[in-house]
This record gives structure tokens, sequence and C-alpha cells, in this order.
């Protein structure tokens, strides 16, 4: 049995392949925006069943298909353009923990 230990190359190389403080920001902050888009879309998929059905597009899935994608795109563009503030919060909340 041979027991290694790790070569200072070794050590090198994961640390040039751990991403920047930048990259990691940016991906929390786009995380958070994403988290806050789903939660919107939730909130708009049940604010919708609160109301009565249009039947513009007649009865059926097809009302609800184009009720549901429409509730996502709108959170997802809320989301991106500052939404509610929730993305924010989480963003500057778990940066600093993280720090």
């Amino acid at each position: 049995m041979e027991i290694r230990g790790i070569l200072p190359h070794e050590v090198q190389k994961a640390a040039d392949m751990a991403p920047s403080k930048q990259q990691e920001d940016a991906k929390l902050k786009e995380t958070c925006q994403q988290f806050e888009s789903l939660f919107l879309s939730q909130l708009f998929t049940q604010m919708r069943k609160s109301i009565p059905k249009s039947n513009f597009f007649g009865e059926g899935k097809d009302e609800e298909m184009f009720g549901s994608m429409l509730d996502q795109e709108r959170a997802k563009a809320w989301a991106q353009a500052d939404g509610i503030g929730l993305a924010n919060l989480l963003y500057q909340q778990m940066r600093n923990t993280i720090k």
C-alpha cells in the first residue's frame, strides 16, 4: 500500500482552477436573481388561481400553458430589473456570511 502526499504542483493547479472572487460574486448574484424569479413565478401562479378564467384561449390546457409561460417570463424580467428587492437582500446577506 502506498500513501502519497499532495505535491506542490498539484496544490498550485487546484488553486489556479478555483474561481476568482468576482466570479463567485457574479454567480451568487445570478443565483439570488434566479431564486427571486422562482418566488415571483410562484406568486403570480397563486394570484392567477384567485381570479376567474377569461376563456380567451378557450378552456383547458392552452390557457393554463400560456398563463404559466407568461408568469415565468414576467417573473424573470422583473427579477433581472431588481424586482421586489429579494435578490439584493439575499445577495447582501449571503455575501456577508461567506466572507
